[in-house]
């Protein structure tokens, strides 16, 4: 399910320059926004709450970011996007990361299944994590996960 809705929204942005995480937010969205999964106020809920209370979706040691709003905020549809960055950036105060997949998700428990589980199945893997923020093409990305 997540390589066909990765595929689907053609949301795989590989080895990106940004200048900061609110640029790297704008672009993880882009996708998700051209193929309608989500409202732009899904994206806006996203920045306000990390400059409200931080950067709730970094996961520290694996040195990647899950950025997600509430369904209620804009949602439309079950839809994932991933991108790796060039350069390592700084959430707020978070440890530096290179890797973006933001989520949204129509409820609360529907994405586990069919795209949380396997993003944590693959990332758990130190090698798998390396190789996929070192892809160079959407093909490698889908092979990976």
């Amino acid at each position: 399910m997540l390589k066909a809705l990765l595929v689907e929204a053609d949301a795989i942005q590989l080895q990106v320059d940004v200048q900061n995480w609110q640029e790297a937010l704008d672009i993880a969205a882009r996708p998700l926004l051209e193929h309608q999964f989500i409202d732009p106020s899904y994206l806006d809920a996203i920045k306000s709450t990390t400059e409200e209370t931080g950067p709730y979706y970094v996961f520290e040691d694996e040195r990647f970011a899950l950025p997600h709003a509430r369904p209620e905020d804009g949602v439309n549809r079950l839809g994932f996007s991933l991108v790796t960055l060039k350069h390592p950036i700084t959430i707020q105060s978070s440890p530096e990361v290179d890797l973006i997949i933001m989520l949204c998700a129509l409820d609360g428990h529907s994405h586990i299944e069919q795209g949380l589980r396997p993003i944590f199945e693959r990332l758990g893997d130190a090698k798998t994590r390396a190789r996929l923020k070192q892809a160079t093409t959407k093909e490698e990305v889908l092979n990976l996960l």
